[in-house]
């Protein structure tokens, strides 16, 4: 296995495992301004820990996709492109709500209560609400990748469980609901680990007809 493999299967797979650390940290999980003052009034330092591994796992992800998009597309071109491009861009919304979300302590810290929630209420019916949609986008561009794994030969169960663990766990942040979103990282965790088992074991075809090619001729 290359460096450059190992590289993007160790960040696919970290992923997963950040965002359920971040979530058990994370007091609260509702977009609601009072409720996140009053996590960052009392819970502080586990709120920023938690936005701060959120921001690494999807930092981690992105490349993570771009790794796995790549690895596919030998065996499945056109749903590892799909869905490599819809996963990052997904990514990279999120990763700008975290971002954001990254400035609500000193927001909270330099602001009363009642113009904090002002403010947090404002950025949230600003450009989060018009940009948190599309982060669904991501979980489509992981459930074709998913299929991808499959064409590629991963089992079904594996491509199920990414495409499953992907459109639950926007379920889970949409709603708040931590229990769902860790049991849907775990899914998702398990099926990308039976994923890059998969392409590890079986060279891509390109590879694989070359080294055919070359114990023909020897």
């Amino acid at each position: 296995m290359s460096k450059r493999t190992l590289a993007g299967a160790v960040a696919l797979l970290a992923a997963p495992i950040i965002v359920i650390a971040g979530t058990l940290a994370q007091p609260t999980l509702s977009d609601d301004a009072a409720s996140q003052i009053a996590a960052l009034t009392d819970h502080r330092g586990a709120t920023i820990t938690s936005t701060a591994l959120s921001t690494i796992a999807v930092v981690l992800l992105i490349g993570g996709l771009i790794w796995f998009a790549l690895a596919l597309a030998p065996r499945a071109p056109r749903l590892a492109m799909a869905g490599g491009v819809l996963g990052v861009f997904g990514s990279l919304v999120v990763l700008f709500e975290n971002s954001v979300a990254a400035a609500f302590p000193a927001i909270v810290g330099g602001l009363d209560q009642i113009q904090a929630t002002s403010v947090l209420d404002r950025i949230h019916s600003g450009a989060i609400t018009a940009l948190g949609p599309l982060s669904i986008i991501g979980a489509i561009g992981l459930a074709l990748l998913g299929l991808a794994a499959v064409r590629a030969g991963a089992p079904r169960w594996a491509g199920a469980a990414i495409a499953v663990g992907a459109l639950a766990e926007g379920a889970g942040f949409a709603a708040g609901t931590k229990a769902l979103v860790i049991i849907a990282f775990a899914v998702l965790f398990l099926g990308l680990l039976q994923a890059v088992r998969t392409l590890a074991a079986s060279p891509a075809p390109r590879l694989a007809a070359a080294g055919a090619k070359a114990a023909a001729v020897s």
